[in-house]
This record gives C-alpha cells, structure tokens and sequence, in this order.
C-alpha cells in the first residue's frame, strides 16, 4: 500500500497542514500510518488552544478544546463493557475492555505535549461528587496522572486563568505549579458540589499553595465555597479577591481598609463571605446583622476616589465588601467619612 501523499511534501509544509487542521484531527491523523504518526510524535505541532475545559465525573468525561477559529468536544461515556468516545460530532466509537480515564489521560497528554502557546482558559471540573470516598477512588488517581503529565513537559504550561474544583489542597497542588507563573493572572478554587460544602462546612488549607509563585504573581483569586483559616494579610497582595471564612473580626476588616488607603495598594476589590462577625464595635461603626445591609463610606487621598465598605446579607451567607467608587456614586445623603 502506498503511503499517503502528505509524506511526499517538505516537512514545512506538512507541519503547517497538520497544525491548521488541530486537535482532535492530529488524533485520527496519527492513526493514518507509522509514518505519519512519527511524524506527528517528532515534529509535535502545535494545536493553538486558546481554551480548554475539562469535566470529569464517575460516568461521563468532557475535553473541550477551543481555539479563535472552532470548538470541538471529546465526550467519554461509559457503555456496557466499556465506554463510548465521540471525537467529531455524531461519530460514536464503542471502546470495549478500556478504562475511560485511561484513555483520555492519553488524548489530555497529547493536548498537553502539541500545546506551545498561551490558554487564555484552562479548567478542572470535577463537580456534583458528593460521595468523598468515590471522589476519592475515581478523580484523585486522576490528578495524580495529570500532575506527571504537566512535570514531563519542558516548560510549564502558559495559561492565563486557571480554575478547578477541589476541596483539598492536594488536588491544587497537583495542577497550579506546573502553571507558567509569569502569565497566570487569575486562579479560581471551588468546592466540587455545593450541597456537600453545605454540610460539611469544607475548609481548605493553603499552607502550600501560599509559597507558589503562581500565588504571588496572579492578580486575580477567587476561592468559593471553601472556607479558607489564614489571615485576611495573606490574601492582599490580590487586585481583586473573593474569599469564604467561617467568621470575621473587626480588625480583619480593619487590616483591609489600612491597605486600601496606603500609599502601595494595588487592591481594588476585597469580598469575603463568612458565617459570623466578631467585634461588631469597629472603625467607629456597628456592624449588626439584624440591621439588614450597610454601607459606610470614606475619603482617600484622591478627591474623586471613595472607599466603600458593604455588609449585604444573601439568604444564607452575608457578604463584606471592600472596594472603590466614584465620588459621584456616593449617595446624596450618605455620611462620607474621615
């Protein structure tokens, strides 16, 4: 049999051709013949994701990769002595005697292997577990593996916003320091299903995570439905935080606004949901859940700039707000404070 014409052309051009056709194609493409496989597996095209998204659950696995041109999906279902995989839209592929994590952490390390430039997104979702132990038995071997996959690479993976669901810092630590510290701006953690959150009042310990750089560099961090124990100190270093404790002091929300108008800030926006308010008396306030939401207001150096500082209160969380406004936003009967 002979083989296939693209052999024939210079090994530019092919490159070009196998580039523009992107991932999954390079996929079927490595099953054309030998040849060509080796071709793909030496000259490792790039495939020029700008997105990719990941979910995983105990009987379906999504891939979808995006680029500015097209998406495509990649679903993994699990079918009766296997598992189904669909590659291009309506083209189901029953998979007999396969594991379905196996195979996609084999397509997820060619993604990762032919992926030269900057994700603008790339997300880990594994929610709506609610059993720990299945969680557990079924994801955690995954992080595992995905972890070996991002430290094989001879770089770290350029992503600009990076965002998983975890409850554990183990499953961060798997993925976030294999990240390109110089180019993450934002990093989001949230629990992987709401209701166990709600149950269990899920704390995350940061210890590690506190140390990367990918932690010191970003701008962006949000962390929700995890209750977090460090100190409000640790996380102002952020342009814009979100943060979930299970109670807040007076002097936590005193340190906030001692960074805000100091000459160094760069924070523009500080929220914390939290269960319970310690030393409600502060900043010549009363901060009191029973008088519904609060607003106080107060002057910076620049005239046009006011700090503003919210309590609101949702069905079951209340929420402190931190940020600026424009004097002109300010309400007409608002007190604006020293």
């Amino acid at each position: 049999m002979s083989q296939p014409f693209l052999l024939d052309m210079p090994e530019n051009v092919m490159l070009k051709i196998t580039e523009a056709v992107g991932f999954p194609s390079i996929l079927t493409l490595r099953k054309v013949c030998r040849d060509y496989r080796n071709f793909i597996d030496d000259k490792t095209p790039n495939i020029n994701l700008t997105r990719l998204f990941i979910t995983v659950n105990l009987k379906r696995i999504e891939l979808y990769c995006g680029t500015s041109k097209k998406d495509k999906e990649i679903y993994y279902v699990k079918h009766p002595g296997g598992f189904v995989i669909n590659h291009n839209f309506g083209r189901d592929h029953i998979m007999e005697n396969e594991e379905i994590s196996s195979v996609f952490l084999r397509d997820f390390e060619l993604i990762i292997k032919h992926q030269k430039s900057a994700l603008e997104y790339f997300h880990f979702n594994s929610g709506s577990m609610t059993n720990e132990e299945e969680f557990h038995q079924f994801i955690s071997p995954i992080f595992s593996e995905t972890m070996k996959i991002l430290k094989s690479r001879p770089r770290p993976l350029k992503v600009k916003e990076f965002k998983m669901n975890a409850f554990r810092e183990e499953h961060v630590m798997s993925i976030l320091p294999f990240l390109d510290a110089n180019l993450l701006t934002n990093i989001s953690m949230d629990h992987t299903d709401y209701g166990a959150f709600e149950k269990n009042d899920t704390v995350m310990k940061l210890n590690k995570i506190l140390e990367l750089p990918q932690w010191k560099n970003a701008t962006n961090l949000d962390i929700s439905h995890l209750y977090v124990t460090e100190p409000v100190e640790k996380f102002l270093g952020f342009t814009k935080v979100t943060i979930w404790k299970k109670s807040v002091s007076g002097n936590d929300l005193l340190s906030i606004k001692k960074k805000f108008l100091s000459p160094n800030n760069q924070t523009e926006e500080f929220s914390i949901f939290y269960l319970d308010f310690v030393d409600c008396q502060i900043l010549g306030v009363s901060i009191m859940d029973y008088l519904g939401d609060q607003h106080w207001y107060y002057r910076t150096k620049n005239n046009e700039k006011i700090l503003k500082i919210s309590k609101i209160i949702w069905i079951n969380y209340k929420t402190l707000i931190v940020s600026f406004i424009e004097r002109s936003d300010v309400p007409k009967r608002a007190v604006v404070l020293a």
